[in-house]
């Protein structure tokens, strides 16, 4: 059995290899040179400009206002992972401006299968300097860098483009365009922008806009790879004790992932709180809450209480039940769990001020989500009961109260 695994992980390591995203730089976060003046893509290797267009950098390292993120010529935009994205202009309108059109274009890690099927996402976010929203935006492979000597659209069919018809005219949220495509040659090159003319580009008067008539958006996250590529979710490992004043520490969450980013939330205690796998030592009995971003870009959440105990020397029935919780959906403390390894049974019920049961549960691992009968719960203090019979067979009885706030 222990040989066929072995055989079976190496299978999947010839498959997959190490590498899920097959861009280079996706998040824009390396860069040779800080950029200090607008039009520096270039500083984000392997990034560039295949026209004589001049898509922007931006990069919270920068201390040139320009290029500086969150705020910067464009606007004002976080970025969506790390410290940095870059820009281009995807429209402009009006006799004063010429058909301008921007593209990002980089060269892949690994040069794609014919035949084989791949998913694409990337984030854009229209700038808060646009007065024009438009919905042509696209990603195009080639087994050669494209180039162009002008500022105009590139005149080919991108693989994967938005296909909607909703506009792309928010400034506020970073909006994902998704697609998948079979790869029809050995395609090296990803290349991003708006490959339609301006007869062909539907445009929509947004206003707000500071600076020129155009519509120029941001970019962040960009990923290509195999759609049968295997994808973990956080995992922050299982609840676990230490003892007080014995300098105790546990290792909680799981084996990292070639790719993925980690943080956790509260750092309070942790070793290294942006590692998958942290040591920790909280001086008060804390649950952590382990985010995690995959090679895709996609955030999942789990979390692991770390029990603390006064004297580990005395029997303990080692539970913890919060007394706020707050279901707001930031994927922060939006559940109600009982948290313990010590309990073999349970019968967990949770009352409203009326007396009224809101919440019954006999899974230590489903909670409490603050809704009753598919309606959300306002804001206020419940009652619970906890019914529990421990692993020694010891029966216990908790009651008391949870504040729940949105």
């Amino acid at each position: 059995m222990k040989r066929d695994f072995i055989i079976i992980l190496l299978l999947l390591f010839i498959k997959f290899g190490t590498t899920q995203n097959l861009v280079p730089n996706p998040s824009f976060e390396n860069y040779s040179t800080c950029p200090n003046l607008t039009n520096e893509l270039l500083y984000a290797i392997p990034w560039y400009s295949p026209t004589s267009g001049t898509p922007d950098y931006y990069n919270s390292c920068s201390t040139y206002m320009w290029c500086d993120v969150p705020l910067n010529y464009g606007g004002y935009q976080d970025a969506r992972t790390g410290n940095a994205y870059a820009s281009f202009i995807a429209y402009t309108v009006g006799s004063l401006l010429p058909p301008v059109r921007e593209y990002v274009q980089a060269k892949l890690k690994e040069t794609l299968i014919p035949g084989k099927s791949y998913c694409v996402n990337f984030y854009i976010n229209l700038t808060d300097s646009s007065q024009y929203a438009i919905r042509e935006v696209g990603a195009y492979f080639s087994d050669t860098a494209v180039y162009s000597t002008n500022w105009f659209n590139l005149t080919y069919n991108p693989q994967v483009y938005y296909n909607s018809s909703v506009f792309l005219s928010d400034k506020i949220n970073w909006v994902k365009i998704s697609g998948s495509f079979t790869a029809t040659d050995n395609y090296n090159y990803i290349t991003i922008g708006n490959f339609k003319d301006d007869s062909n580009t539907d445009s929509l008067f947004v206003g707000g806009g500071t600076w020129w008539t155009e519509s120029m958006f941001y970019i962040d996250d960009i990923s290509v790879y195999p759609c049968d590529a295997p994808v973990f979710i956080a995992e922050a490992g299982s609840n676990q004790t230490i003892c007080i004043g014995k300098n105790d520490s546990v290792q909680i969450g799981t084996a990292p992932q070639n790719e993925y980013i980690y943080w956790w939330l509260p750092a309070t205690g942790l070793s290294n709180d942006s590692i998958a796998n942290p040591k920790a030592s909280p001086a008060v009995t804390t649950t952590y809450y382990l985010h995690q971003k995959d090679f895709k870009f996609d955030e999942t959440v789990d979390s692991v209480t770390v029990f603390v105990k006064a004297n580990c020397d005395t029997a303990s029935d080692d539970i913890y039940i919060p007394n706020i919780f707050s279901p707001n959906g930031d994927l922060n403390n939006d559940i109600l769990y009982v948290r313990s390894h010590n309990i073999k049974t349970m019968d967990f019920n949770i009352y409203n001020r009326w007396g009224e049961k809101v919440f019954e549960s006999k899974d230590i691992n489903k909670g409490w989500d603050g809704t009753y009968k598919n309606s959300k719960c306002n804001e206020g203090v419940f009652v619970y009961y906890l019914n529990a019979t421990l692993k020694d067979n010891k029966p216990i009885v908790k009651k008391g109260n949870v504040t729940l706030i949105r």
